[in-house]
């Protein structure tokens, strides 16, 4: 009888040992079905340089005779909301002023951040942010023509002959709001719209800096404006 006992109780122990088991084995699996959920949830977002260019600049450069130019543009991503983002570029423009002629040419760089405002769905990157930069360009004003305001309202024209001013600079604030959308894997078509406000320009002696390379045309408050669309591609470097 003793060793019947014995016998059921080693039995037993065994049965629950291997319950034990298998419930530990459960709670494994409900735990790694809870990670591959969340990680299926909260998808990793990839982090690369974004790099492209503006497809207005060189669509102006052909259609019309007084402006060449090119941009470049890129960012790179800080964290899920925040990135990196700059602007190089170099323009050419001929502008007809009231009482003048003038062909400016040089280049421009802005720096700054955007912030993603946009909450993507599991494998969506696409943007719609806010941004600022800082800017600063380097170029070159050549005066063409120019009228002399003489007795009364007549204005008798003259020619610059080439009068080039050199290693004129401005520096620049920037608001910016635009968007990005992923239209093929790591492929971003976006739209961005800037408006700059002039910290600091050295005008010529004759005239002044009506129009700077990175801003466009400056308004007598010394306010500007521009749009750009741009194609870039992110060059995946990892997940987080």
């Amino acid at each position: 009888m003793l060793k019947y006992f014995i016998s059921c109780f080693i039995l037993l122990c065994s049965f629950v040992s291997i319950a034990q088991n298998k419930e530990l084995d459960t709670i494994n699996t409900i735990k790694e079905i809870k990670r591959d959920s969340v990680g299926e949830f909260y998808n990793p977002k990839t982090y690369g340089l974004r790099i492209g260019f503006d497809l207005v600049k060189p669509v102006l450069s052909f259609s019309n005779d007084d402006i060449k130019g090119a941009e470049v543009v890129a960012d790179y991503r800080i964290n899920t909301r925040l990135y990196a983002a700059g602007e190089m570029g170099y323009t050419q423009r001929t502008i007809q002023e009231d009482y003048f002629n003038h062909t400016a040419k040089g280049t421009y760089l802005k720096l700054g951040v955007n912030y993603n405002l946009y909450t993507n769905w599991l494998d969506m990157d696409n943007e719609t942010y806010l941004g600022v930069r800082y800017g600063t360009s380097i170029f070159n004003n050549e005066l063409n023509n120019y009228k002399v305001y003489q007795y009364g309202d007549y204005f008798d024209p003259k020619t610059g002959n080439g009068i080039k001013y050199n290693n004129l600079n401005a520096h620049w604030l920037e608001l910016v709001a635009g968007i990005k959308v992923e239209t093929f894997k790591n492929l971003f078509l976006g739209f961005m719209v800037s408006f700059s406000r002039l910290i600091t320009t050295n005008d010529p002696d004759n005239f002044k800096n009506t129009y700077s390379p990175g801003i466009g045309k400056i308004s007598k408050t010394g306010a500007g404006a521009n749009i750009n669309y741009t194609i870039t591609y992110r060059i995946p470097l990892y997940k987080k």
